[in-house]
């Protein structure tokens, strides 16, 4: 193969396949005839040295226009830009950052002594002498080197030519052309002149099978990579295993890069890897290097790797972890399940700490005013909130979290904790000021009457009124953003009535409650009073619907309206269709560790049930709730606040209800202050977040804005469902091909394809396509899900779907139910129609435990 070719079709081909815009920078003039030569249907090319001004236009225009399997190429006659102020001037470093850059300074290998080096390895001291003479010599005196070199039996066995090519089809040969070898013996003497002249490598097995040499390449290559990546000096103890020789370099480098980008080879790699490590007893002998450099030849790297990102996470060098985990963290070793829920719960910590570092610099700008604090929460402080349940689970996730990251679990958990505590105290001083609720702000016993009861005056407006227990502001706003792309959806804010319990707030949600709602203390207990009458059970809420709206209304719950068939429907004389939802409260009263991974199945169940109701001639919808929560994952010892006098009566640990002294850590509120009817004196509880026992993980019924300040969502229905045909199908792969899951956290290939193609057999562009990826055991009525995507880098981690880019292919974790075993079915769905997207994967767990 020529130089030219080599160029073309191992550089500047793969590098536009993986980013569709390549600029090549040419200070030297060397490539500009090759760049030319790219031209064709797939690639426009545009060529700077024509005319700066035209062609300028003419890349802007390339680029606006590319689409899905296109490509462009822009040459630029000078040196890339180096500095971030060049790169500023440069006109053409925004095509760069859109896709890549030909020679690229940053990346090594790119000067044209390694192109050579690559492109005739068997040749590498006669390129190094004549680059000593020469620094550029031409692409005709490179071909003129070596010409009468070749490996004729191999090149005819592995179909293929070229030193760098016949050796990664050698490392890779499936059975076929193990068979061919077998019955063949001159290759033997073949491989050993390759080897040697390209490598460097004499091989020490006496043997002559495949297998046996295969062994010993393997081996060499692997350990040649790694010791050539080293910033230190090996183990004494490994001075003797075999190295290449170091003009081998960049073809060492090559081939371990191909091995591990090569997603038919992956898993080949990850086995003789391991193989190797082992062989050599690498993670023992070198466990006392730290300048491992930057390549994850091995495994126990990446475990060395996570380490330094977790030990720079500690000592506030951001930007360290942040390079480490950008470099590391999606690795070929990634694919092994431990090591993405490792690398997530880094990620998920770095998220959470410069989110609450940010905060932290804004919160004085947002304190003086009440309504300034609020409004902040809502545009900005939620984000702590929400980052902080995606940490907690990623922590719940993680099995050996707190041996495997001493100090970081606690680092971030203090640091949310200093941040929300600091709005907490800020908040409690305002409303002790000016009682409750805020003013200029909603009120849940609002809620119904200037939202819902206006539609419902005249018939003909169906009404859905889904009343989801414990959906706190940042979850209703995640969710929000999942309907947004279904439906005209809009958000508010409103805050729940005091105390901020299940059976006060879903009352407070009730028709007319800001007018005949109150709170009384009957036999030490708090009772939600309707026009003086009970209204703490379901069925005493429903009653108040019943006796306003008659055959109206109907009520049931969540899980019951999203399984009802699609042969059955509402009657047409139903206007008011309650819907109720207990899942998410639910989860965390009973399993507080698992729960913010639980509530996405019921924001899921939402999504589809608003996609049902449009089905159903419904033309509004609104999502309400009875108040928020808090996860107090972040307690310390102690943490916990003393009741102040025994007289007080105290609801869910977090509120004093009726009279009695106080200390300066608590509010007040006096029955006049409370924005609704009680006969109860007075309501008191902490300033501060904490509760009045010890080691409660969740909570409610207090004072906080994530106890208190709650999502209304409201959806307005097309008249008529439109949706459009599937046009794009999800292919999904275990392990190239394996049917059986070892692990509790598999590691799933997901594809997105089209399905369809125009009248010249071109297939049509796809757009971003969302997903939930499930697994599922059983059928009909028997069918349960027994596994979901763990949430990650595609995945949402409060609604639980994965987000596909057309032509990428991406991994995503698939976190299985811990008491299920046996056989099941990996489905990708779609999240609002509920239909399967694809091809099925069937699999079977094998669990060694």
């Amino acid at each position: 193969m020529s130089i030219e070719q080599y160029i073309k079709t191992d550089i500047l081909q793969k590098r536009l396949a993986d980013t569709s815009v390549l600029v090549v920078y040419d200070g030297e003039h060397r490539y500009q005839q090759l760049a030319q030569d790219m031209a064709s249907e797939q690639c426009e090319v545009v060529d700077v040295s024509q005319g700066s001004l035209l062609t300028r236009q003419q890349a802007v225009s390339a680029l606006s226009k590319l689409k899905s399997g296109k490509q462009l190429l822009v040459y630029v006659p000078k040196a890339a830009p180096m500095e971030e102020e060049e790169k500023q001037k440069d006109p053409f470093a925004l095509y760069a950052a859109a896709g890549c850059v030909f020679p690229d300074p940053e990346r090594s290998g790119d000067n044209f002594l390694d192109i050579c080096l690559k492109a005739k390895p068997d040749q590498a001291t006669e390129i190094r002498q004549l680059f000593e003479q020469n620094d550029n010599p031409s692409f005709e005196v490179i071909n003129a080197i070596g010409g009468g070199v070749n490996w004729p039996t191999l090149q005819a066995a592995l179909h293929t030519e070229g030193a760098a090519n016949l050796l990664f089809k050698f490392m890779t040969a499936n059975k076929e052309v193990q068979s061919k070898l077998a019955g063949q013996k001159s290759w033997h003497n073949e491989a050993l002149s390759l080897f040697n002249s390209t490598l460097g490598l004499t091989l020490r097995t006496k043997q002559s099978s495949w297998s046996a040499i295969a062994d010993e390449l393997w081996r060499f290559v692997l350990f040649s990579e790694f010791v050539f990546d080293l910033n230190e000096a090996i183990p004494a103890s490994l001075s003797d295993v075999m190295v290449a020789k170091s003009s081998a370099k960049p073809i060492i480098e090559e081939l371990g890069d191909n091995l591990r980008k090569h997603t038919d080879y992956q898993s080949l790699y990850v086995e003789r890897a391991s193989a190797v490590e082992a062989e050599l007893k690498l993670s023992a002998l070198c466990v006392n290097i730290t300048k491992l450099g930057n390549r994850d030849t091995f495994p126990f790297e990446e475990k060395c790797y996570l380490k330094q990102a977790i030990d720079a996470l500690i000592a506030d060098e951001r930007d360290l972890t942040r390079k480490i985990v950008s470099e590391h963290a999606n690795s070929v070793w990634s694919a092994n399940s431990d090591s993405q829920v490792n690398w997530e719960l880094v990620k998920s910590s770095q998220r959470l700490l410069e989110t609450c570092e940010d905060l932290s610099r804004e919160l004085p700008n947002f304190t003086k005013k009440q309504s300034d604090l609020i409004e902040f929460y809502q545009s900005s402080l939620r984000r702590a909130d929400q980052l902080h349940r995606e940490f907690e689970q990623a922590v719940n996730d993680c099995p050996v979290a707190d041996d495997l990251m001493p100090g970081v679990v606690n680092l971030v958990r203090k640091n949310y904790r200093k941040l929300v505590e600091s709005v907490q105290l800020r908040f409690t001083h305002f409303v002790n000021d000016s009682g409750w609720p805020p003013a200029g702000f909603l009120s849940n016993t609002q809620v119904f009457d200037s939202k819902v009861e206006p539609l419902l005056k005249s018939s003909g407006n169906r009404v859905a009124y889904l009343m989801v227990d414990a959906l706190r502001y940042e979850l209703g706003f995640e969710l929000n953003k999942q309907l947004v792309e279904d439906a005209d959806s809009h958000l508010f804010a409103a805050f729940a009535t005091l105390p901020s319990i299940t059976p006060v707030g879903m009352a407070s949600l009730l028709p007319g409650a800001y007018e005949h709602l109150s709170v009384s203390l009957e036999d030490g207990k708090t009772k939600a009073l309707y026009k003086g009458k009970p209204v703490g059970d379901v069925a005493q809420r429903m009653g108040v619907f019943k006796s306003q709206y008659g055959d109206r209304f109907h009520e049931m719950t969540l899980k019951d309206f999203v399984k009802m068939p699609k042969s059955k429907s509402i009657a047409t004389s139903v206007d008011l269709l309650v819907i109720r939802s207990t899942e998410i409260d639910s989860f965390f009263e009973n399993h507080p560790e698992d729960a913010p991974s639980m509530m996405q199945r019921e924001l899921k169940q939402i999504r589809q049930a608003v996609n049902k109701l449009q089905s159903q001639g419904f033309q509004k919808v609104f999502i309400v709730t009875d108040h928020g929560f808090y996860m107090n994952n972040a307690q310390e010892a102690g943490d916990n606040v003393k009741n102040p006098d025994t007289n007080w009566k105290v609801e869910h640990q977090r509120i004093l209800l009726g009279a009695g002294n106080l200390d300066d850590l608590h509010y007040s509120l006096a029955n006049d202050k409370l924005g609704i009817k009680s006969d109860i004196s007075m309501f008191a509880g902490p300033r501060s977040l904490a509760p009045y026992r010890k080691g409660m993980l969740y909570y409610h019924g207090g004072l906080s804005l994530q106890e208190c300040l709650v999502p209304v969502i409201e959806i307005t229905l097309k008249s008529s469902v439109v949706k459009a045909g599937q046009t794009a199908s999800v292919v999904l792969d275990y392990k190239k091909g394996a049917k059986r899951i070892t692990t509790r956290f598999a590691v799933i290939e997901l594809k997105l394809e089209s399905l369809s193609a125009d009248l010249f057999g071109e297939a049509e562009d796809l757009e971003t396509t969302e997903i939930l990826l499930e697994a599922h055991s059983g059928t009909g009525k028997n069918l349960q899900v027994v596994g979901e995507a763990r949430p990650g880098e595609y995945v949402n981690a409060a609604t639980g779907t994965v987000t596909l880019e057309p032509g990428d292919t991406i991994k995503v974790t698939l976190k299985m139910d811990p008491e299920f075993e046996g056989k099941f079915k990996v489905k990708a769905i779609d999240p609002v129609t509920n239909s399967i997207l694809g091809d099925v994967l069937e699999l079977e767990t094998d669990y060694a435990v």
